[in-house]
């Protein structure tokens, strides 16, 4: 397995990926979009097919500072348990790293505890309960990575 930049001809293997993945996929343009998007980081899991993706963009807020926020991480449910969804993450967190951001943030369901398991193995911590988050009113637990003291 290698972790590579995504590419457009990789967008219908990262729309099937969510498709199976979320029960509220993005749509392929969504997901186009960011490949569009030169501040966004999209990185594959080959295998040699793409089986998993991150997408990632660097943001800053008064409020919050600058971190590295994860908009979306997936790995097709047959490769899942294998070790692609933690070298995409390890890959952004060296990424962000190099680049001097101090935190990495994402967004997970309140329900999903498999995937709060995974983040907090990697040093995330719940920072955040984020009622209403998702469009089917689902909430979120918003989670951080200080890369300061990681």
């Amino acid at each position: 397995m290698r972790i590579r930049p995504a590419t457009p001809t990789d967008l219908s293997a990262i729309a099937a990926i969510e498709e199976t993945s979320f029960p509220d996929p993005w749509a392929a343009e969504s997901l186009g979009a960011y490949l569009e998007d030169p501040q966004a980081l999209i990185l594959v899991a080959d295998d040699p097919e793409p089986i998993g993706f991150v997408i990632a963009r660097v943001e800053s807020s008064r409020r919050t500072g600058r971190a590295l926020h994860i908009h979306d991480l997936a790995v097709a449910p047959p490769c899942r348990r294998q070790g692609a969804g933690t070298a995409l993450l390890n890959e952004v967190i060296a990424i962000a790293r190099d680049q001097g951001v101090p935190r990495v943030r994402l967004e997970v369901r309140v329900q999903n505890e498999s995937a709060q398991a995974f983040y907090a193995r990697l040093g995330f911590r719940v920072v955040r309960r984020l009622p209403r988050y998702y469009e089917d009113g689902g909430a979120a637990l918003r989670m951080e990575l200080d890369l300061r003291q990681a």
